[in-house]
């Protein structure tokens, strides 16, 4: 504390102490505000402080209270590990300046206290004052001012951390989300809102990039759906044509070739067909879905089980999931027989495995099983045969929805496993 304030205090202290009677003078030096930094104590007899080899800021302080006082005996003043600090403020002299303070004018010659002092002064009625720094006043203003400012950086800091994570992981989330639903859906989504230029620049390159990718499927489609569409009016010419042969054996064999290309284009027309991927997604029991599918096929003399759970919630698109279902379930009962559909929710995920009793297809010919128009069993008759889209319409229904399908050879028979997993919130 600053010695001339611990002057003057110490002084007006004793006037206090002199003008109230002695039961009330600690009241009395209470009510005056001085205990929140001196604590004081009323001693009969004369405290045994050593006056002999005093500290500057101590003669000082003696000196201005003697001044007041009748009697040097009446002040006594100790202190125990005394420092003496001037304040001071640091001058850089820029030379060349046409005018700059002299460094003496900005030196402070008032001294701080900064060490435990006792102060005793002499009262007219024989008994001794006894002031000292209070030990809740200044200390443990400043101890807590130090704590709170230590916390209130430490917090400051925490929390612009964060804002800073957020902004810098927010826009990655955004645009990890988007490329998700870029995998799914044939809809674009494109991304806005973001405030970093660098950011900006990513999400307007990945707004074109799947502007172009749209526009490039959406022409192919188109331009094959068109080409099968147009398909159907010489078909249906070959098939006039074909009344007129006489032969009955090749009549009978250029009819049958002729249903089989109607059957492709219209199955072409179905896998290109816009209805499957603008079918809006919704919630959808799974589960349901797959046991309704099952008793559809069992109505018709197949032989289909299902086992899992009654109830899996998907967001999907039903009727494109549907119709990939039910693809596999029918290749299973063509080439296995005896088919057994099972459910596994995983949390994150669906499982579906499509087991049949059937030769399965070998590891090599994988790929080529879920390639347009390919089939891997010779045959072409009406009873096996096909147009090759039924493995081809299901993984591109699987991959829509951002899923996994694969086919498994095992001991127990031949597996379609397929995986759906369920969107990021």
């Amino acid at each position: 504390m600053d010695q001339t304030w611990l002057g003057e205090a110490a002084d007006e202290a004793r006037r206090i102490a002199e003008a109230t009677p002695a039961q009330h003078r600690l009241s009395a030096l209470a009510s005056s505000g001085l205990t929140k930094y001196l604590n004081f104590e009323i001693n009969p007899e004369s405290p045994d402080y050593p006056q002999g080899d005093l500290s500057r800021v101590a003669r000082e302080v003696k000196a201005a209270l003697v001044k007041k006082s009748s009697s040097p005996q009446d002040v006594l003043v100790m202190t125990e590990d005394f420092e003496e600090h001037a304040v001071k403020t640091n001058v850089a002299v820029i030379p060349g300046m046409p005018i700059y303070m002299g460094a003496e004018s900005l030196v402070s010659r008032d001294s701080l206290v900064m060490a435990d002092i006792r102060i005793a002064l002499h009262l007219r009625d024989g008994t001794w004052l006894m002031i000292r720094p209070s030990d809740e006043g200044l200390t443990s203003l400043h101890y807590l001012r130090n704590i709170l400012e230590i916390f209130g950086k430490l917090f400051f800091v925490a929390v612009f951390s964060i804002w800073m994570a957020r902004s810098i992981a927010k826009p990655l989330s955004n645009l990890a989300a988007a490329a998700e639903r870029l995998g799914r859906e044939r809809a674009t989504t494109p991304i806005g809102g973001m405030k970093l230029p660098e950011f900006a620049a990513i999400a307007d390159t990945f707004n074109e990039m799947q502007a172009r990718l749209k526009k490039f499927v959406d022409e192919r489609m188109q331009m094959l759906a068109a080409i099968s569409h147009d398909l159907r009016t010489p078909l249906t010419r070959l098939r006039l044509y074909a009344e007129s042969v006489p032969n009955k054996g090749q009549r009978s064999q250029i009819l049958s070739d002729i249903s089989d290309m109607e059957t492709m284009v219209s199955t072409s027309l179905a896998f290109m067909s816009d209805d499957i991927h603008r079918e809006a997604y919704g919630v959808v029991d799974v589960a349901s879905l797959l046991i309704s599918e099952c008793d559809n096929f069992v109505d018709s003399g197949r032989k289909v089980t299902y086992e899992g759970p009654d109830h899996a919630q998907l967001t999907c698109r039903p009727v494109a999931l549907r119709r990939a279902f039910s693809n596999l379930i029918d290749n299973g009962c063509k080439y296995g027989g005896d088919v057994c559909v099972s459910l596994s929710d995983k949390g994150t995920s669906l499982v579906i495995d499509i087991r049949d009793n059937g030769p399965g297809i070998p590891a090599d010919q994988a790929e080529r099983a879920f390639a347009p128009f390919q089939r891997l069993e010779a045959s072409r008759n009406r009873e096996t045969g096909g147009t090759g889209l039924g493995l081809t319409i299901a993984r591109d229904v699987v991959l829509g929805h951002g899923g996994d399908i694969r086919l498994i050879n095992d001991d127990k028979g031949f597996v379609v496993r397929m995986q759906l997993p369920r969107p990021r919130k």
